[in-house]
């Protein structure tokens, strides 16, 4: 943890700031972004200005490749990968997570760990009571909700890629990540710390997701809403099969009124500028980027390598009118196609890099674009599933399957008459939110194998400890696979 510490301590006098942003792109590794100039961290936090520059450094972070803007989805998809998706890439740190054999000293992983941690501080310095007070109350309270916000969805997301499944009605002191609240401003802040057990992770996370419901406004241009956080609370009560809250606050989001579904799947994605469908996404622009799920799930134009090659047999299983399933083939395509040209859902890769001639998803085709992390159409998905699970009443206006219907008929699919059966609503999760980082997650919860018999907490569908931590602080212990293997 101190090597993890000296590297948040590293980039605090960045993070400090209003950044302006130069981006540096490689062959080899994730874009990095780098700022050009930076104020003293003594002196950072003295104005209601500079406390605003922070936040926007929090979004910042969030927003990088190896937490929110990429890795989190990537870890998902991959470990749940089965024949629905091949890696096609030369990359070893992805190979070792699509084959569950991942090393302890993956850079992917370690990465993931330090820009997790880095995200938490930052969170951390925000929520100082001598931060707070530089601001009005009004905003010492928007401030407070936005990093709470980001602080346990980051904590929540981290838990769940650590730590062995949250097991409903379970007492949950398996290991999950440290839970850390103070700000580290200087050296002499930096003390190693243990693993919460997963309940205490998840208990931070909803605790702080709460608070930021509570102190968010309704609309807040682009950033954290109390309709975000409801968002994100929907998503970890229905990790935690507590069905009720799930779909209480999705229903909260649902019913507000602030939003729509685009009018079709595609639409949803590769967008500039928010759509009625987008609850919260990371904002991109041409100026600043973060462009690792294009350069891992496109083959275009100048947009994307290919690595991830999704199978005919996955694309088999839509309904042919089903708009989410529908390839843009060969035929249709031309080598100087970008993601304007695309029309559906999947199309025939046609860059040079690496997979000329696969298939590929449209989700991610824009290095420019936004990239919504919580949208409608999961809301409809977490309340007709945890309404269709719960014994008590139902929430909201819809039943589970008009829940379903709206998001079948955005995409023209046939409507379902019914009786609505637990497999439809999963499999219906698994076309709507494929290749968004769902899928891992979802596996899960509902104690499903993955990969031909890998029960769902098999140690390997765990990501390991990094050794560089491991060795800095020995309070730490390993996840068991990573030291029994």
């Amino acid at each position: 943890m101190n090597i993890m510490k000296n590297k948040i301590l590293n980039r605090v006098l960045w993070l400090l700031i209003i950044p302006v942003i130069i981006f540096v792109s490689s062959c080899d590794e994730k874009l990095d972004l780098k700022p050009k100039q930076s104020i003293d961290a003594s002196t950072a936090l003295t104005t209601p200005e500079n406390v605003q520059a922070t936040l926007v450094g929090a979004y910042m972070q969030a927003r990088d490749a190896d937490i929110f803007g990429s890795t989190f989805n990537e870890y998902s998809e991959l470990l749940a990968a089965t024949d629905d998706m091949r890696f096609l890439g030369t990359y070893e740190q992805p190979r070792e997570i699509i084959n569950k054999e991942i090393a302890v000293t993956n850079s992917y992983i370690e990465d993931t760990w330090i820009a997790a941690y880095d995200l938490i501080n930052i969170c951390n310095i925000l929520l100082d009571p001598e931060t707070l007070a530089i601001l009005d109350p009004d905003d010492a309270e928007r401030v407070e909700g936005e990093a709470k916000f980001l602080r346990g969805w980051v904590l929540f997301e981290m838990t769940r890629l650590f730590g062995l499944p949250y097991e409903p009605g379970q007492t949950n002191d398996q290991l999950g990540v440290p839970i850390v609240t103070s700000p580290t401003k200087d050296i002499s802040d930096a003390v190693n710390v243990v693993r919460n057990t997963v309940e205490e992770c998840y208990t931070q996370a909803l605790g702080d997701l709460t608070d930021a419901k509570n102190k968010l406004p309704e609309t807040n241009d682009v950033y954290a809403t109390t309709y975000a956080a409801s968002a994100a609370l929907a998503r970890v009560y229905l990790q935690m099969s507590n069905f009720t809250n799930a779909a209480t606050e999705a229903n909260r989001v649902i019913e507000s009124g602030y939003y729509s579904l685009v009018q079709t799947p595609l639409k949803a994605f590769n967008n500039t500028s928010a759509t009625s469908e987008d609850i919260f996404a990371l904002q991109n622009n041409v100026a600043s980027t973060t462009e690792w799920l294009t350069v891992m799930y496109a083959s275009l134009n100048g947009m994307g390598r290919g690595d991830y090659d999704i199978q005919p047999g996955f694309l088999a299983t839509f309904d042919p009118a089903d708009l989410r399933g529908m390839y843009q083939g060969e035929a249709e395509m031309d080598d100087s196609y970008t993601i304007a040209n695309i029309t559906k859902m999947y199309y025939y890769g046609v860059g040079t890099i690496l997979n000329n001639g696969g298939i590929n998803t449209s989700k991610w085709g824009d290095y420019y674009a936004n990239i919504p992390l919580l949208r409608l159409a999961e809301m409809y998905l977490i309340r007709a599933e945890a309404n269709f699970e719960s014994t008590g009443p139902q929430i909201g206006p819809n039943s589970p399957l008009q829940d379903i219907n709206e998001i079948r008929d955005r995409a023209l699919a046939p409507t379902l008459t019914g009786p609505l059966t637990q497999d439809q609503i999963r499999q219906e999760r698994y076309w709507e939110l494929c290749w968004e980082g769902h899928r891992l997650h979802d596996l899960k919860r509902w104690q499903l194998d993955i990969d031909e018999g890998l029960p769902y907490d098999a140690g390997n569908l765990i990501l390991p400890i990094p050794f560089r931590e491991m060795e800095a602080n020995d309070l730490l212990v390993q996840n068991t696979w990573y030291v029994t293997k």
